[in-house]
């Protein structure tokens, strides 16, 4: 061990050491990778949807007599109502159909701010001239600039569409197709004015912090649910719940192949050193040295190995993941498929202690297995030359 160094070993323990600290770092980036984006992808919708969504049923089956009750916002971090319609949007060089949400200025501030590409958010209703906020994606197959005229269409009931001129004021980017391929925002009291008393409100309720979305529901008024029909996230997205969940397994299938590499090459190092200092352990053996005390002196090597590889991994991934969570460097070709442009790493200090514990538990478990090898020794055979 003198031989090798404390920090910067040599010979065929360096090899271990870097096999060690590979499995470690591969481990981390994994773990992080897998729960950035679970976190992203699940904030990013939270972000649009709220934890609970309450949309109304349709008017003909509710009795017209009874009043729907009152949402009591106050019992979430914050509330936004939304007013829905389909239209046909049209330009020069596009036809689309979209979905058409009106939404209060603030609210639209809070939704889109963080992902505005162009332009800017209208401060208030303009009676003058309608606005509209469109995709980057929605505008750029339609040929639109900023300040560009557009046109929506909207169903009248009565045969010809209602066809509303509209001003492009911004567009916005989630690099999730669900959004990105047919929203357009637009100010709630001018779409009302468009459809009149056609529209119905539905509302996107946040939890705060550390409330549960499922007792929130519990806690309201029963009757709201005879008007509305509550969901939440999982309920609305259930595939896309579904393959976040499947990066559980795929983090566990890359830790349990990682590691297994990692412990082999510290078992084969372990005993490449038998072999090194064959001639050192067939003196200690022939002077009276015990079984016991050999497999003290190899756990001790292995553990070195273990603990300097362990801390080269763990500073050199954390290291990673602060650069990349800050400049942003790494980034998916394919946005499209993940829901977002760079690769977000979350990794708490105490998912790193409890991973370090368990990595280092398994290794000194590989370690006094392999120590069994000792009993085979013999000096002979050791110092025979």
């Amino acid at each position: 061990m003198q031989e090798s160094g404390w920090f910067f070993p040599k010979g065929s323990a360096k090899f271990a050491v870097l096999a060690i600290a590979l499995g470690v770092f591969i481990s981390f980036m994994s773990i992080a990778a897998g729960q950035g984006l679970q976190q992203a992808i699940h904030q990013k919708i939270r972000h649009f949807e709220g934890d609970l969504l309450l949309t109304p049923y349709p008017t003909e089956i509710i009795t017209e007599s009874i009043s729907s009750p009152d949402l009591d916002a106050s019992k979430f971090s914050r509330v936004i109502e939304k007013v829905n319609t389909i239209a046909v949007l049209r330009s020069s060089k596009k036809v689309k159909g979209v979905q058409v949400k009106g939404i209060s200025s603030k609210d639209l501030d809070f939704l889109l701010t963080d992902y505005l590409v162009r332009g800017a958010l209208p401060a208030s209703s303009n009676s003058s001239q309608l606005t509209a906020i469109l995709s980057e994606t929605i505008a750029n197959e339609s040929g639109l600039e900023i300040g560009n005229d557009f046109f929506l269409l909207f169903n009248s009931g009565s045969g010809a569409p209602k066809q509303r001129k509209f001003k492009l004021s911004a567009t916005f980017q989630t690099d999730f197709p669900v959004y990105d391929e047919s929203l357009v925002f637009t100010s709630q009291s001018d779409l009302k004015g468009i459809i009149k008393d056609e529209l119905v409100s539905e509302y996107s309720a946040y939890a705060s912090d550390g409330q549960d979305a499922e007792i929130l529901l519990g806690s309201l008024n029963p009757r709201l649910l005879d008007f509305y029909e509550t969901s939440f996230l999982a309920d609305q997205y259930p595939d896309l719940y579904q393959w976040i969940e499947l990066f559980d397994l795929n983090i566990i299938i890359i830790l349990v192949v990682v590691l297994g590499v990692a412990f082999f090459a510290l078992v084969t190092t372990l005993i490449s050193q038998i072999i090194e200092r064959r001639t050192s352990l067939g003196l200690l053996i022939s002077m009276g040295a015990s079984q016991s005390q050999l497999r003290t002196l190899f756990s001790q090597l292995g553990s070195y190995f273990v603990l300097v590889g362990a801390f080269y991994g763990t500073f050199a991934s954390w290291i990673l993941i602060l650069v990349q969570n800050h400049f942003k460097i790494l980034k998916f070709r394919n946005p499209e498929e993940y829901y977002i442009t760079y690769i977000p790493f979350e990794l708490s200090v105490v998912d790193t202690l409890i991973y370090l514990i368990l990595f280092l538990s398994i290794g000194w478990v590989v370690i006094q297995l392999s120590s069994k090898a000792l009993r085979r020794l013999n000096p002979i055979h050791l110092l025979r030359i």
